[in-house]
């Protein structure tokens, strides 16, 4: 990774041919293809950079969360954090987002605004017809000693018959099968219907089950609770 600092602004660069890159998002010149998403927690864009087409996301909710901006002076931006996790992705023998560049907007030792740009993968989200290919590789992530970290359909793409990681947070699995039952419990919610892929016999199923049926509960009570 090349460091460059410029001002209050830091950039990450995995190549210095993409130095002119950083620059053009800086002054907002980049060629926009197409926006691929836009809420309130972020915003991706596909952009062409030199006739090679790029994915920007900026993390609008983590940049706007002042817990996330104090938090960022110990463990860096959450733009930095994914670039580096696509990395050990790519390091831990799995297919994902090559990453290209960050750029993180400092106010002294803290981020107050950061996006990360990686390479863009020519495929179609996982679906439901991908089930059977997708649960094969999340159990090479668990047999690996991994967690997903957000193992929903969507976060799987599919090109060239072979499955890439998106927006996988690999974390290291401390539960053991409990923490993969949990991951297949989430998979299955995404699904339009039940799955048949995993065992759901076992003690690490039912306390799966129970954990993700009290989150649930949990989740919409702090909704009841917010609205009044």
């Amino acid at each position: 990774m090349v460091k460059i600092k410029k001002g209050k602004v830091r950039i990450y660069l995995q190549d210095q041919k993409y130095r002119g890159l950083a620059e053009v998002i800086l002054q907002g010149a980049y060629r926009r293809i197409k926006v691929l998403k836009d809420d309130q927690r972020s915003r991706v864009e596909l952009i062409e950079y030199k006739e090679e087409k790029l994915v920007l996301k900026i993390p609008i909710e983590k940049n706007r969360r002042q817990w996330q901006r104090f938090l960022s002076a110990f463990r860096g931006s959450s733009s930095k954090r994914e670039y580096e996790n696509c990395v050990k992705i790519l390091s831990e023998g799995f297919s994902g987002a090559k990453p290209v560049l960050v750029i993180d907007k400092k106010n002294g030792p803290f981020v107050k605004d950061s996006c990360f740009v990686s390479k863009f993968i020519e495929g179609q989200e996982g679906n439901f017809q991908h089930l059977k290919e997708i649960g094969k590789e999340l159990n090479k992530i668990h047999e690996a000693g991994y967690l997903h970290g957000d193992s929903q359909l969507v976060n799987f793409m599919v090109s060239n018959e072979k499955i890439y990681l998106i927006d996988c947070k690999l974390k290291k699995n401390r539960f053991g099968k409990f923490g993969a039952r949990y991951e297949f419990i989430y998979l299955e919610e995404s699904c339009p219907e039940k799955i048949d892929i995993y065992r759901k016999d076992d003690l690490y199923y039912r306390g799966a089950k129970l954990l993700n049926s009290y989150l649930h509960w949990w989740g919409r009570t702090r909704k009841k609770i917010r609205g009044r």
